[in-house]
């Protein structure tokens, strides 16, 4: 074999090496620094839902958040116990997403999607036996840690006090 023909050979497996230690390792650590943003306004504390105040363009703890949206984050753990989910449901468009350590999107309920007002889920770990609760769905995760994000659509600035006031009667807690 020609000695430029190695050097080709080489350096195209060298880089479909780098290309596959970059993909994946990027969204990895973009997901670590999101958790330990959000960690850091909870004071530490994993399973805690925070309530964010309305993006200005100086927000930044969601990726290109809109101004039009409320948000609350979540960094969950489920590893030792299940996680118990309950937000009300606005009259505009929400959304519960929820996210592994990769950042793939797992599971998304919408407010068409919702059966009940106020949603109930459980969270539960890859391996963990699946709790009997009444009335809430239950979600497993596939891996024990991850970030879950609900959203509202702000559509009348009026009614903003109010939208507020729903997005704050959201909670999460262990079962």
């Amino acid at each position: 074999m020609k000695p430029w023909i190695r050097w080709i050979v080489a350096t195209l497996i060298l880089a479909l090496i780098f290309h596959l230690a970059t993909v994946m390792a990027i969204p990895r650590l973009a997901m670590k620094t999101a958790h330990q943003r959000i960690l850091e306004r909870a004071g530490s504390r994993l399973n805690t839902l925070l309530h964010s105040p309305r993006v200005t363009v100086d927000s930044r703890n969601v990726v290109k958040p809109s101004p039009d949206l409320l948000y609350s984050l979540c960094v969950y753990d489920v590893s030792e116990k299940p996680l118990r989910i309950t937000a009300p449901v606005p009259d505009t468009y929400w959304s519960l997403s929820f996210y592994q350590t990769n950042t793939d999107n797992f599971y998304v309920l919408n407010d068409r999607r919702a059966k009940t007002n106020p949603v109930e889920i459980v969270l539960v770990g890859p391996k963990m036996a699946v709790p009997n609760v009444a009335n809430a769905e239950v979600v497993v995760a596939p891996t024990t840690k991850g970030i879950f994000l609900l959203r509202s659509l702000i559509m009348d600035e009026d009614k903003l006090a109010d939208l507020i006031r729903i997005q704050k009667m959201a909670r999460c807690k262990p079962l």
